[in-house]
């Protein structure tokens, strides 16, 4: 039974892959990404878990197994069917934009985010050496990344305009391409190397219908798989400073990436592990939250201790279950720091077998959207290839930054601005290049 539930949800996988990489430009539809990730991260750390069931709880490999795999499927057809539901009427989605105030719009909100990405970068080593930040690094932080919503915006406008040089749009655009570039490559940062490839390449394709070459793309999630599975020892070789970057880039070559990527088939990770006795828990002892975690992640993340107290801050969360703890205690499982219990585990947590709703409603938040941007339509194209990297954390961390947290991001910072470049009559709107597919 372990061995049919891993092969189940491999092969579900699969065909959600293929079925993606064929057709021009069907590969930026989020079913292809999300089986990208579950077959290159999550699967190797399942064959190392089939491996070895015998450090699980009986039957809890099997289950989880299944769960995964219903969840992937749920995820398909959530998307799959709002993808290509044809709109009976007009959305709030499709409304139009004059590009000459989404420029200004742009250009505001790009111009906030470098200001404090200087403000964060200007703070003591001391203060953002720590694990936990708080204070002024925390607002900055949360300040900061406002630019990507003035770089979407710009770069979105840039490619409508079909002139290669438009130097009141690269002024905002290259300083954002660098910022995002340092994060991918010289932090190592797994978002952030997936959020570059999909504000830039997911745009072209939605506004000038150009695709990436099918072996550009096999030749770079080749290596984004490698580095995803051991990323621990590339961002320690490029986070050594005072050593030339063809210097670092040379150790990398020579650490043996490949085999420590390859060490997870064969001992599982700490992510899978967090996710079978996490979920057994919830199996044995019953306790859902019905989505309660979600509002006390709500609560946790915007209502501020230093000005409602911390009293009332605790008072308007609801009790949910320790799983951590319950785990340690029943199985003598301990979590491991720096490491995530992946959005199946969140999923069971809420509403047991019947969590697999979650990855359905995230399938169709996508396909809405896609729909929408495949319509030329800016709006739910700056939203699908913003939100394109936090879906498929949806996998590998949890649900709730692409169930909520994102969107209230967004409605904070980003929506205000844009919400002023709506166009008020029908002249110098943003368009596709080409009509839709």
């Amino acid at each position: 039974m372990d061995l049919f539930a891993l092969v189940l949800y491999a092969a579900l996988n699969v065909a959600m892959l293929a079925c993606h990489f064929v057709g021009k430009g069907r590969y930026f539809e989020f079913p292809f990404w999300a089986a990208v990730l579950a077959l290159g991260w999550f699967f190797p750390q399942a064959v190392g878990g089939w491996l070895n069931t015998g450090d699980f709880p009986e039957g809890a490999y099997a289950g989880s197994m299944f769960f995964a795999a219903l969840c992937t499927l749920a995820l398909w057809v959530g998307f799959d069917v709002s993808a290509h539901k044809v709109p009976a009427k007009p959305s709030w989605l499709d409304a139009p934009f004059d590009i000459r105030k989404l420029h200004a719009a742009g250009a505001l909100l790009c111009a906030i985010g470098f200001f404090f990405q200087y403000k964060l970068s200007s703070l003591p080593d001391e203060v953002t050496s720590q694990t936990q930040w708080s204070g002024a690094a925390v607002k900055y932080l949360f300040l900061s990344n406002i630019f990507v919503f003035g770089f979407i915006t710009l770069w979105l406008v840039y490619l409508s305009r079909k002139k290669l040089f438009a130097p009141s749009l690269l002024i905002f655009i290259v300083p954002s391409l660098a910022l995002l570039a340092e994060a991918a490559v010289l932090r190592g940062r797994r978002a952030a190397m997936m959020n570059l490839l999909s504000y830039v390449a997911a745009s072209l394709w939605f506004v000038r219908r150009i695709a990436l070459p099918r072996w550009m793309l096999v030749t770079g999630l080749s290596l984004g798989l490698v580095l995803i599975n051991a990323i621990g020892i590339y961002r320690s070789i490029m986070a050594e400073e005072g050593v030339p970057f063809s210097e670092r880039l040379a150790q990398i070559r020579e650490s043996g990436l490949a085999e420590s990527a390859g060490g997870v088939l064969k001992e599982s990770g700490h992510e899978f592990r967090n996710y079978i006795y996490y979920r057994q828990v919830y199996a044995e002892n019953g306790g859902f939250d019905f989505g309660a975690a979600h509002w006390n992640e709500l609560v946790f993340n915007y209502v501020p201790a230093q000005i409602v107290g911390r009293g009332l801050k605790n008072a308007l969360m609801f009790p949910v279950h320790d799983h951590i703890a319950l785990a340690e205690e029943k199985f003598g499982f301990a979590f491991g720091v720096g490491t995530t219990s992946t959005g199946y585990t969140d999923s069971f947590a809420s509403f047991g077998w019947f969590g697999f709703v979650k990855y359905l409603l995230i399938g169709t938040i996508m396909g809405t959207l896609y729909r929408h941007a495949m319509l030329g339509s800016f709006l739910p194209q700056l939203l699908y290839v913003y939100s394109l990297g936090t879906a498929m954390h949806a996998i590998s961390h949890g649900t709730n930054a692409i169930l909520l947290s994102l969107w209230i991001y967004f409605l904070a910072l980003g929506f205000p601005s844009l919400y002023l470049a709506r166009a008020k009559r029908d002249g110098g709107l943003l368009q596709s290049a080409q009509q839709p597919c």
